[in-house]
C-alpha cells in the first residue's frame, strides 16, 4: 500500500471547510496527537505549498510525524513522514497501521463536528 494518500474534507452543506485547519483543530482536541507549528512552516516552504506536520506519539519514547500539503481548495495529500535520527525507515506495515489510526482517529472526530464534514479517501494518490 502506498504511504501517500488523497484525504478531501468536503462539508455536507455549503458551509466554508478548510483542511488544514480542520486538522490543527484534530490535533488539538484528539489525545495522542499535536500540532508541530514550526515543523509545519519549515514542510511548508519545502514543500511550496500550504502545509502541516501532526504528531502521533504512541507512548512517551515513540512518536511518528504525518505532512500534509494541500493540493486543491478542499483536498490534502498526507505522506508518513520517516525521523531523520531513524535508523531504518518505518516497516511498509507499520505505516499502513498509522494511516489507519489516523483515519479512524479522523473518523471518529468528524462525526463529532456539527458542521457535518465528510472525509473522502484516495489511497492511491501517489500514482495520481
Amino acid at each position: 500500500m502506498s504511504t501517500v494518500i488523497r484525504l478531501s474534507l468536503r462539508p455536507a452543506d455549503h458551509a466554508k471547510v478548510v483542511p488544514l485547519e480542520v486538522l490543527r483543530d484534530f490535533a488539538d482536541v484528539r489525545a495522542g496527537w499535536s500540532y508541530l507549528e514550526e515543523d509545519s512552516q519549515h514542510y511548508s516552504k519545502l514543500k511550496e505549498a500550504p502545509g502541516l506536520i501532526l504528531r502521533h506519539r504512541a507512548d512517551r519514547a515513540h512518536y511518528v510525524d504525518l505532512g500534509f500539503v494541500e493540493t486543491a481548495p478542499d483536498t490534502v495529500q498526507l505522506a508518513v513522514l520517516d525521523r531523520p535520527d531513524a535508523d531504518t525507515p518505518l516497516a511498509p506495515d507499520d505505516r499502513a497501521d498509522l494511516l489507519d489510526a489516523f483515519l479512524d482517529a479522523m473518523r471518529d472526530y468528524l462525526s463529532g463536528r456539527p458542521d457535518h464534514v465528510r472525509l473522502e479517501v484516495n489511497r492511491d494518490a501517489a500514482s495520481s
